[in-house]
């Protein structure tokens, strides 16, 4: 009868009890040589994967369990909701007449822009109205600096990453580089205030930018689907990767239940 994984343990396979309990990542599957399965830090999971072969130019960060695209671009829209209404809000408290004056300057626009086409035309704004729209703009995107900065400083994960259960961590560097630096090992961190101001800033500019900014956004967006280390523009910026803080699904890239 071939081994199976029952209760945490995996059945006709013995370990010590004195030994070290490591901590979670993915290890040599003791019951089948040639794969790799996931430790959770308190038993054995379902989840298994093929041994990764490293060299010595290899990327460290490719043992990591790094985010799918699916799960940064949920993060990446509820972080901009969030800041949306927290800029709304702000601006609620602190000018509720410059809001009101706003609310009416691009109600406005919109109904003009509606009749002009229903005759083949297109009205362009009036200077008061992109003034209003820039200057909020740059609130939405001081608002995102902050609100990233503070919440990768401290928790290393902003609500959107809480919800879809990844968080941003220090990148590590590449193989040959740690090699000349004597190859320390790899310690997961949390990004430090410097990389989350960076990320802020990043995400501030893209997100809320025009023109070259605007490009890069939409290049931010797709990089990960084919970027070995799923990195964004952003993540280069502040160097820094998105990884998954849960158990990994079953998928081809995010391991497979055994």
């Amino acid at each position: 009868m071939g081994k199976s994984v029952e209760s945490g343990t995996i059945v006709g396979v013995t370990s010590s009890t004195q030994a070290p309990v490591p901590s979670q990542g993915w290890y040599g599957d003791p019951a089948h040589p040639g794969q790799e399965r996931f430790w959770d830090g308190t038993a054995w999971t379902r989840v298994v994967r093929r041994v990764q072969t490293l060299d010595k130019l290899s990327d460290p960060a490719l043992s990591l369990p790094l985010a799918g695209w699916w799960r940064r671009f949920g993060s990446g829209v509820l972080d901009t909701v969030i800041a949306w209404v927290l800029s709304l809000m702000v601006l609620g408290i602190s000018a509720p007449d410059a809001m009101t004056r706003w609310q009416t300057l691009f109600s406005q626009y919109g109904t003009d822009v509606m009749i002009a086409a229903r005759h083949g035309r297109f009205i362009e704004p009036s200077d008061e109205a992109v003034s209003a729209a820039a200057t909020l703009m740059l609130i939405v995107g001081v608002v995102m600096v902050f609100y990233t900065a503070i919440m990768l400083g401290f928790r290393g994960a902003t609500l959107g990453h809480q919800i879809m259960g990844v968080k941003v961590v220090k990148a590590p560097l590449p193989m040959r580089w740690l090699s000349m630096a004597g190859n320390p090992p790899f310690h997961e961190e949390k990004p430090g205030w410097m990389r989350s101001i960076s990320k802020g800033l990043g995400w501030a500019l893209f997100s809320t930018g025009t023109s070259w900014f605007a490009f890069i956004q939409i290049v931010n967006v797709v990089l990960p689907l084919w970027h070995p280390r799923k990195q964004s523009v952003t993540d280069f910026f502040a160097s820094t990767l998105l990884i998954r803080t849960n158990t990994p699904a079953a998928s081809p890239q995010e391991g497979t239940h055994g």
